[in-house]
């Protein structure tokens, strides 16, 4: 009895200790942003234990304990998700995307290693500028991906919260024309696939290596992957509970990834007005990767916003993602991607529906428990002088930036520090999408 009840009081002073150790903040929010129904609520206090969202009013108590830090004179809400990004791609100096022979280049000349190294300057850049999540889609290398974010979950680096596809999944020759005396250029950017056995093969291998979705690309070649093929690429992904997204440009291509039950579809340029409510009906995302006029002819420019236009009337569903693999002198790889906001002001969308799709949209199609403040999700937060209800482009002047309930800029300046333990994450999370693996 005595060791019994020695045990437990050592239970409960390790329980106490633990409770006393939770890093706890409150924040004085001025306005904060209700993302869903597209209002701004005023003078409420959020407050974060160990990086959750616990409690939201305007009149809480405040622990003894905690930080506050006070925004009273900033619109607060959700931090930013870009679900189409490639952090460890840029062009090489003269090449351009729309020259696929540059393109290809780049990813020949670049090793791994130094694609990793631009993922690590292009991520932070993301994090500074107000992205708190991304979904990484491939052009990586030989998993450069991966490991950029293995780097940020275990501490060595700052950047979002990373979503990783691997190897791109393709017919043969990937999204480009190979020579014969030469097949394999095309690896280790891409993983060759032509019929159901291999794509599960590729799929498996790259969730073997850490992938934690599965990008396909549907066409590119004049051979492109019928139903069939796709439907067996989201079988075998959703074993392990991964979701799909399917590069996909020609009306047919996308048409038959909706059929199979893909998540997204990537860039998506010319569906149907059938694909689009198909895609409405099967809760089907569209992320249009729609660049900016500064980086489109003014032809393409308008058939983007006409894309654009269809897509929202028809009530798809859309969720924003970027595909920056270019850079500009002066500008960040953050500054660049919050440029494609005119993609959609242009074309009419209202302000609160373009809010919705950096955010709670863009959170559901990667599967993650954030892209609101509310009680019970990660305290993924941003903050900025202006009603971006009124202006969306206000997003382009964040001040404040919180991830996982850690600050990592604060009144203009990123802040950062290296923990004193890199082999950990800063806080354990149940944020992995991958069910745990069982047996012996």
């Amino acid at each position: 009895m005595k060791r019994f009840a020695t045990v437990c009081l050592s239970i409960f002073l390790l329980s106490m200790s633990l409770t006393a150790s939770a890093q706890t903040t409150v924040i004085k929010a001025g306005h904060l942003v209700d993302v869903e129904a597209g209002m701004a609520t005023s003078n409420q206090m959020i407050l974060v234990v160990d990086g959750v969202i616990t409690e939201i009013g305007k009149n809480l108590k405040i622990p003894a304990e905690a930080e506050v830090i006070d925004l009273s004179d900033s619109y607060v809400m959700p931090g930013l998700i870009d679900s189409h990004t490639h952090v460890t791609m840029t062009e090489m100096p003269g090449a351009d995307i729309n020259d696929f022979g540059s393109y290809y280049y780049t990813g020949l000349i670049e090793t791994t290693a130094f694609r990793a190294i631009q993922g690590v300057t292009q991520a932070r850049s993301l994090l500074e500028t107000g992205f708190t999540y991304i979904r990484d889609v491939g052009n990586n290398a030989l998993y450069a991906d991966i490991e950029v974010r293995r780097a940020i979950d275990g501490g060595w680096i700052p950047g979002p919260n990373m979503i990783v596809s691997g190897r791109l999944i393709s017919p043969f020759g990937g999204q480009f024309q190979m020579q014969p005396e030469k097949p394999g250029l095309g690896n280790p950017e891409y993983f060759y696939a032509d019929n159901p056995t291999e794509l599960r093969k590729a799929i498996r291998e790259n969730i073997h290596y850490g992938a934690t979705v599965i990008k396909i690309i549907v066409d590119n070649q004049p051979y492109i992957y019928s139903v069939e093929d796709i439907a067996a690429a989201v079988d075998e992904a959703g074993r392990v509970g991964l979701k799909v997204a399917a590069h996909a440009y020609s009306p047919e291509a996308i048409h038959n990834a909706v059929l199979a039950g893909v998540a997204s579809i990537e860039h998506g340029n010319n569906p149907t007005d059938e694909t689009l409510a198909l895609m409405k009906e099967k809760g089907t995302y569209l992320v249009g990767t729609d660049f900016p006029a500064s980086r489109s002819s003014q032809a393409a420019f308008e058939r983007i916003l006409e894309r654009n236009r269809r897509a929202y009337a028809a009530g798809t569903p859309m969720a924003f993602g970027s595909d920056v693999v270019y850079s500009r002198p002066d500008w960040t790889r953050g500054e660049l991607t919050l440029e494609f906001l005119e993609s959609f002001t242009e074309a009419g969308i209202p302000n609160d529906y373009i809010l919705r799709m950096f955010t709670m949209n863009a959170a559901d199609l990667l599967g993650v428990d954030t892209g609101q403040i509310k009680v019970g999700l990660a305290a993924d937060m941003i903050a900025f002088e202006d009603n971006p209800l009124q202006d969306v482009t206000a997003l382009r002047a964040v001040h404040f930036v919180m991830k996982d309930g850690t600050v990592y800029k604060q009144d203009g300046q990123f802040k950062w520090e290296t923990p004193r333990n890199m082999n950990n994450p800063r806080r354990k999370t149940k944020r992995s999408v991958l069910k745990p693996r069982t047996g012996n």
